[in-house]
């Protein structure tokens, strides 16, 4: 009767121990990398970037992402070699090779992104005209005999009037005035011309200084009365003035400080 119940307890004990093994064995660990992402510029952490382990034929075996301060650390449940990539918006996808390592073994790698420009459309700027050019452009297409701005620049410094302007760059067809109660007339009519200075009709007579000029055009009678109607009705002057916008602009005098520096010596 001893016999039987030790062997009874024996039995007992035995498969209470086979029902526990496999609650209480160990679950399998993998390999762990860990790490930190920076930017490779300036070294600073790198949160949100997304930590991946691909094997051989890209499957993910895993994922997480850093933290505020560029950390990361993934769990790998796999005895072979993978890829660890690291993916961030703005930056360069960068991957390292990791080897097979023992169950519960660690990696570190640390991960510093070379940061890309946003890629967009290409985007073609085109300069518009200024106002006088433009003005310019229409003055030529009218047929109006143009005296251009490259023309002006180079006779303006040296005429005292306007009157002395034209005097330099040649009058054909023009009556010059020899008084100061005198206009500019032409050959055709010996009729007085009006002056018109950005649009403004001034009458037969306007102080214009030379180096306010960017180009003027002389107009027919027929052209003036069209575009000025009565108020020019024997041709025009038509004068615009300088602006910053043009495309033609004089040399830059030299500042105060350049004039002061010394020459360079010759060699």
């Amino acid at each position: 009767m001893v016999m039987f119940r030790r062997l009874v307890h024996a039995t007992l004990t035995l498969v209470l121990a086979a029902v526990a093994l496999p609650l209480t064995a160990p679950l399998l660990e993998g390999q762990v990398v860990r790490g930190v992402v920076r930017a490779g510029s300036t070294l600073l952490p790198i949160d949100l970037a997304v930590i991946s382990a691909l094997d051989k034929s890209g499957a993910v075996l895993g994922r997480t992402e850093s933290d505020q301060l560029g950390g990361y650390e993934l769990t790998v449940r796999h005895d072979l070699a993978f890829d660890l990539q690291v993916r961030r918006l703005g930056y360069r996808v960068s991957t390292a090779a990791v080897k097979a390592l023992q169950v519960g073994d660690t990696a570190d790698f640390e991960f510093l992104l070379t940061e890309v420009a946003a890629v967009a459309d290409a985007v073609v700027v085109t300069g518009e005209p200024g106002l006088n050019d433009r003005r310019l452009a229409e003055a030529h297409r009218r047929g109006w005999r143009v005296y251009d701005p490259e023309l002006v620049m180079r006779h303006r410094d040296r005429a005292g009037d306007f009157i002395q302007l034209l005097q330099s760059m040649g009058n054909p067809g023009l009556i010059l005035p020899r008084t100061i109660n005198d206009c500019v007339r032409t050959t055709r009519t010996n009729r007085c011309l009006t002056y018109v200075v950005d649009n403004q009709v001034l009458g037969t007579w306007a102080s214009v200084q030379p180096s306010d000029v960017y180009f003027f055009a002389i107009v027919s009678a027929s052209e003036a009365r069209v575009q000025f109607g009565d108020r020019a009705p024997f041709g025009a002057i038509v004068i615009y003035t300088r602006s910053r916008l043009d495309r033609v602009q004089p040399p830059r005098s030299p500042t105060r400080a350049e004039r002061k520096r010394p020459a360079p010596r010759a060699p």
